[in-house]
């Protein structure tokens, strides 16, 4: 038995795919120590892992999109770290190997400091060179200034910790990236081995990596969570999913273009709202609507014709993973780039957030819905996304590599 340390500094999107690799690595006989944000406990505790708690997960979405100062995020970044490497290196363990998230760029240097193998694991899709020269400068123009601010930010960010972590524990902040381009997308450090959770064909130059590498598709494992209504009918009908995910579901206004939208069509909507909204803020939801708090998204997705989605990697993945095309309304971050792949590949519509009315949205369905080739082309991602071989494929890799570095 050997023991991992899995670090994760970030939010939802960031740790709910290494759940998979988390049960997998322990059913294997693995002993995984899991540093993530004090709310993941439960999640991380249930599958085996020791956890140790920090008290923020960081989002930077929120300063793009103003709700959260630089000196914020700078306040916190700094506290989070301190956190976390105090964690690591405070530990009586002795550790085998270290997976980190890829936006946490300290992990290639504890793993040298340790003398240990690393693994990043990369939750959207993965960035080189290429990629930031052919697709992102466009893309991204207008999340730029921001971005080289947060850039400046994490320098600042490094430099207040260099000393102090220098003189302790011998980290080299020489030896770490700032963290953002200067194309304007965030360039994470680079581990031995490097888990991507998406395909080889979905990743946009996909052939353009090195072996180090391994896109290993979405880490799906079946949850088996009741979802409290059903889905088996005789009718036929088509079933409409809708969800923003976990970040940017706030909107009442285009929860309720959705009703404008939908009141009418012969098919069964399901609509995920969020924690943070009462459902009777809503005066009518219309018959052919269920709408709920929490949808188990894996249980609805295997039901579903259309998937109205914020675009987030997640999500898509798992849209795709069960050959539904998608409609896609990205918010922030990395979602246009997701989305505009899923275009792309002629698996979907993309919709521009500030551009939705409830006769968009039902154009885009009917359109989607008619012309078969959407469903062709998510089958094929779908198709990919399978057969990339999930968290075992990933554990495969994760212990290959420990084993050929003595």
């Amino acid at each position: 038995m050997s023991k991992a340390l899995f670090i994760n500094m970030l939010g939802h999107g960031h740790v709910n795919p290494t759940i998979g690799i988390v049960k997998e690595l322990i059913n294997r006989g693995e002993d995984v120590t899991y540093i993530a944000g004090e709310e993941f406990r439960d999640k991380i505790e249930n599958t085996g892992a020791k956890f140790k708690g920090h008290k923020n997960s960081l989002n930077p979405s929120n300063f793009i999109n103003g709700k959260l100062s630089l000196e914020d995020l700078e306040k916190e970044a700094i506290s989070t770290v301190k956190e976390i490497i105090e964690a690591v290196f405070n530990s009586n363990e002795k550790f085998d190997y270290i997976i980190y998230d890829s936006a946490f760029i300290i992990g290639p240097e504890i793993g040298r400091v340790l003398k240990i193998p690393t693994v990043s694991s990369i939750t959207t899709f993965a960035i080189n060179e290429k990629i930031i020269t052919n697709n992102l400068s466009s893309q991204f123009n207008k999340f730029r200034p921001k971005l080289n601010e947060i850039k400046l930010k994490i320098q600042r960010v490094l430099n207040a910790l260099e000393y102090d972590l220098q003189q302790k524990y011998g980290i080299k902040f020489s030896n770490i990236s700032t963290g953002v381009t200067g194309e304007g997308m965030l360039n994470t450090g680079k581990g031995m081995l490097n888990i991507v959770y998406t395909s080889k064909y979905f990743q946009p130059y996909g052939e353009s990596f090195d072996e180090s590498y391994k896109f290993i598709g979405p880490s799906i494992a079946d949850r088996k969570e009741d979802m409290g209504f059903s889905l088996e009918t005789n009718d036929n009908k088509k079933v409409i999913y809708i969800s923003l995910g976990t970040l940017f579901n706030n909107s009442i206004e285009f929860y309720e273009n959705c009703f404008k939208a939908f009141d009418d069509i012969d098919a069964k909507i399901i609509m995920s709202i969020g924690k943070n909204i009462d459902i009777n803020t809503f005066k009518f939801i219309p018959s052919n609507f269920i709408v709920r708090n929490y949808v188990p998204q894996l249980e609805v997705l295997k039901h579903t014709d259309v998937f109205i989605t914020h675009g987030g990697m997640n999500s898509t993945n798992e849209g795709l993973y069960y050959n539904i095309p998608l409609i896609l309304i990205p918010q922030s971050g990395d979602q246009p780039f997701v989305a505009n792949r899923v275009a792309q590949l002629g698996a979907g519509i993309v919709i521009e957030k500030d551009k939705i009315t409830p006769e968009i949205l039902k154009q885009s369905v009917v359109k989607i819905l008619s012309d078969n080739n959407f469903r062709i082309n998510s089958e094929k991602i779908g198709k990919s996304l399978r057969e990339a071989g999930g968290y075992e494929k990933g554990v495969d890799e994760i212990l290959n590599l420990k084993s050929s570095v003595k």
